[in-house]
């Protein structure tokens, strides 16, 4: 995993927590905003960078990320005849599935049966695709290529990490006296 010279080290907890923030701040539904969360640490552990798509989903509000949610939710047979970022609509799908599903993405297949990592035939996933999902009532064999975890850590760099923040900051509630006076941060005398 190669990244600029600037670049952050987060853990993958801080990748959710910051994608999620980024993907509230940009205007996404709450539950939408978990599911980015997750999808982010899902993408960081397995495949590796993540932060610049993100972005630019976020920055045109593509409708990859509600997708996620949709089919994590439905469990209907599916055909989308495009999706800009199908990585992006996958995570949720293979981490809350109750029935084996199958994903064809243009020639890549991926299979994840309930409870256990997911399977594909590659891991390199095109930017613009047709996108099936299909529910099977058995399990399904799996492929030759196991996606299990494979980083701890994501690199970002402070570019990418800059606008996320961005993003982020706009999730936030600006400090008062009012809001302080009520309870909210540290007050204000700070005595400890």
């Amino acid at each position: 995993m190669s990244a600029p010279p600037d670049a952050l080290d987060l853990s993958l907890n801080e990748v959710e927590v910051l994608a999620q923030k980024a993907a509230r701040g940009a205007g996404l539904a709450w539950g939408v905003a978990e599911d980015t969360g997750r999808a982010a640490a899902w993408i960081a552990a397995r495949i590796g960078p993540w932060a610049a798509e993100l972005l630019a989903l976020l920055h045109v509000q593509d409708s990859t990320l509600v997708l996620a949610g949709l089919l994590a939710d439905d469990f209907s047979d599916r055909h989308v005849a495009r999706v800009n970022s199908p990585l992006w609509a996958l995570p949720g799908l293979f981490c809350t599935t109750t029935r084996a599903v199958a994903v064809r993405l243009d020639g890549t297949e991926m299979r994840c049966n309930p409870g256990e990592a997911p399977t594909a035939t590659t891991v390199d996933m095109p930017t613009a695709s047709a996108l099936t999902v299909t529910f099977a009532g058995t399990p399904l064999p799996d492929l030759p290529l196991k996606l299990q975890p494979r980083f701890r850590r994501s690199l970002v760099g402070a570019g990418e990490w800059e606008k996320l923040q961005a993003l982020a900051y706009r999730t936030y509630v600006p400090a008062t006296d009012h809001s302080r006076r009520s309870g909210a941060g540290a007050g204000l005398l700070d005595d400890e």
